[in-house]
């Protein structure tokens, strides 16, 4: 469009007040902003209420149970269970023994035992025990196995002197005895039926029938766990043994479980102990069941015996436990090579023990 157009520009007109933009109001109150909820989902909310539910439901129990848990595993009954489970299904156990008999001028006998299991077969088993000290010192050592046992003795020379320092008779252990005795010192022998048979002069022949083998132990032992015939009397204060915080039982037999104990073993015919009723008769009138006071000290933490004391008149042997030293020792058991019969180590202790001291 030129200077010299018809149609001269013009001057554009305001906007009219429909088209003008809106002013905020900064100054008044705010508007409310609805947004419109979508439709509920009825079957995700009952859902969620449910599994609410259980889950409070269970956080109860659970913490009923732990509390239950908590309570029974420290029972007298359950550590005492536990301990004996552990002490039976262990690789082995290893520590201490004094026998103390106050009657007799506090004659005591120290001793110490190691048995364990062979690392490749646990169906063997070996036991050592040394009794006395110095010059009274005796030591024996077992080894188990599934089908026969061997048996080897040191220190017998000084058996006399072990029985002295006991505070029994021990006049028929003379010099000449003695050197006897020494004599079978380091020889393995294996006690076999015909050792019996032969020796039916020094046990009855009906009762031990073969020498005791690992399968029967085991046999017994499985029996002591189906039969738990120690059972708690009197839970006293816990005492700290051996570096442990312990729960201290007074504990005793229990004459039914102690019944169907010996009728189990009766029942499984073991080739080394043969019970007939009227053993079982005795066994359970003996007075040493009646008598004996027994006690033992369970650890807390791990629930296996830390001490145990047996009392039966003024006499005590008091058994400390040190498992920890089955782990340093424990090794492959293995079949002694030209072991004997032991009849003979048998006929000779049995006479010297039973021969009658010469009159002075």
């Amino acid at each position: 469009m030129g200077p010299f157009s018809n149609n001269p520009p013009q001057t554009p007109a305001p906007p009219s007040g429909g088209n003008k933009l809106p002013v905020p109001d900064v100054e008044g109150a705010p508007q409310q902003v609805i947004i419109a909820p979508e439709p509920e989902d009825n079957g995700v909310k009952k859902w969620l209420n449910i599994t609410l539910a259980i889950a409070g439901v269970m956080a109860v129990v659970g913490i009923a149970i732990f509390g239950f848990y908590a309570y029974a595993s420290n029972t007298p009954s359950y550590m005492l269970s536990a301990a004996f489970q552990n002490l039976i299904t262990s690789d082995g156990q290893a520590g201490t023994f004094n026998y103390q008999m106050r009657q007799t001028g506090a004659a005591t006998v120290q001793g110490d035992f190691i048995s364990y299991t062979d690392p490749s077969d646990p169906h063997n088993l070996t036991l050592t025990v040394n009794a006395g000290q110095d010059a009274s010192r005796v030591s024996g050592t077992v080894r188990l196995f599934p089908d026969t046992n061997y048996a080897q003795a040191g220190g017998l020379g000084n058996f006399g002197k072990l029985i002295a320092a006991a505070g029994g008779n021990s006049a028929a252990f003379t010099p000449e005895n003695s050197v006897r005795l020494a004599s079978l010192d380091g020889q393995w022998f294996t006690l076999t039926p015909t050792d019996i048979t032969q020796d039916n002069d020094v046990w009855p022949q009906h009762v031990v029938q073969n020498g005791p083998t690992s399968k029967d132990v085991e046999t017994i032992e499985q029996l002591c766990l189906k039969h738990q015939f120690i059972t708690s009397t009197q839970q006293l204060a816990d005492e700290h043994v051996n570096g442990a915080n312990t729960m201290h039982l007074a504990v005793g037999v229990d004459g039914t479980k102690f019944n169907e104990f010996l009728q189990d073993v009766k029942a499984a015919q073991l080739k080394s102990l043969h019970l007939t009723d009227g053993d079982i008769r005795a066994i359970e009138g003996s007075n040493f069941l009646k008598d004996a006071r027994l006690e033992v000290w369970i650890n807390r933490s791990d629930r296996t015996f830390t001490q145990v004391k047996i009392a039966r008149g003024n006499d005590t042997t008091l058994v400390n436990f040190r498992s920890e030293e089955v782990a340093t020792q424990r090794q492959t058991i293995l079949r002694p090579n030209g072991a004997e019969s032991a009849v003979d180590v048998i006929r000779e202790l049995h006479d010297i023990v039973t021969t009658k001291p010469a009159a002075q």
